[in-house]
């Protein structure tokens, strides 16, 4: 899996380093405080100025990148394609320098993954983190973990339905964006056992779009300077207006989060026995009790493995 793990010395030092006076992010601390993986909320942030978030960068950023981190494909899809293989079916065709040239013409989609595995973007995608973890350490300290995104699209482009596995906070930079997003407990968007699997399950296919759920989304309209947060798992639906879009999306993951992702395991686990457990999310020490007996689970199986083996 893509991502950089972030220790907890080197998640301190990029809140340390941030310059408080002129952040690159403006949150408003009681929209934060309130809603922050409850509900998504809209902020502003200021990379509008930032010289790497321009055109220009993030082409010379995606001839830099080895081919597995930067993926093109029409910009143009189903709301409900399948979103793992989605990349793969809508292939372009094009490489990224044909891409490139005829991004309009061609109403064609750049995903960039990763920007901060190149040394020109590292510092500015930490910079954000530090802002990021400035405000969700009080909250829900531990972030342990994050990944990011670049969307560069042309007109009419579609992010088809999908869900995080993470949270997640999406800033757009350039031209417009419509976001749906859905509330990931409403049990008639996502059931429990749905959730259980997305969790317990990284590689398989996430849950399909039902137009059923449409009028249960919050929309929000983005232009540029401003972004919208995700909580932990949220469903999204995501279009470009009828410019170029370019849009940074950094997913992250917390103690809390780990936390929540093993319960989900341990209720998939347990509902192999013919069981029901009740949902995670609603009470705090059953779900620790779950995430420990996953993990203490792990633990043993590893031990027994490691004894086997040096037998």
């Amino acid at each position: 899996m893509l991502g950089q793990f972030v220790h907890p010395s080197c998640c301190a030092q990029l809140m340390a380093q941030i310059d408080r006076n002129h952040p690159w992010i403006e949150f408003d601390p009681d929209t934060f405080s309130h809603n922050y993986n409850k509900q998504p909320f809209i902020f502003h942030h200021r990379l509008t100025e930032h010289p790497q978030f321009s055109l220009n960068s993030l082409f010379a950023l995606c001839r830099r990148l080895p081919p597995r981190q930067v993926r093109c494909r029409s910009a143009v899809i189903p709301d409900d394609a399948e979103f793992d293989s989605s990349l793969d079916q809508y292939e372009s065709g094009l490489t990224v320098d044909e891409t490139i040239a005829k991004l309009r013409e061609d109403q064609a989609y750049i995903a960039i993954y990763n920007a901060e595995y190149d040394p020109e973007y590292k510092i500015a995608i930490e910079e954000l983190l530090g802002e990021i973890a400035a405000q969700t350490e009080p909250l829900e300290p531990g972030l342990n973990w994050y990944s990011t995104y670049i969307f560069v699209s042309a007109r009419g482009a579609v992010t088809p339905y999908h869900m995080d596995r993470e949270m997640n906070f999406l800033f757009q930079i350039m031209g417009t964006k419509t976001v749906r997003l859905w509330n990931p407990l409403d049990e008639e968007v996502l059931t429990s056992a749905q959730r259980d699997v997305i969790l317990a399950f990284p590689y398989r296919p996430r849950p399909p779009y039902d137009t059923k759920i449409e009028a249960k989304a919050a929309v929000f309209s983005l232009r540029p300077g401003l972004g919208v947060h995700h909580p932990f798992i949220a469903p999204h639906l995501v279009h470009t207006g009828p410019e170029i879009s370019i849009s940074l999306a950094i997913t992250f993951r917390t103690r809390q989060s780990d936390m929540w992702r093993d319960a989900h395991c341990m209720n998939q686990h347990l509902r192999r026995f013919g069981l029901q457990p009740r949902p995670i999310r609603y009470s705090a020490a059953r779900d620790n009790v779950k995430a420990g007996a996953i993990r203490a689970a792990r633990k043993l199986k590893f031990f027994f493995v490691r004894q086997n083996g040096d037998e």
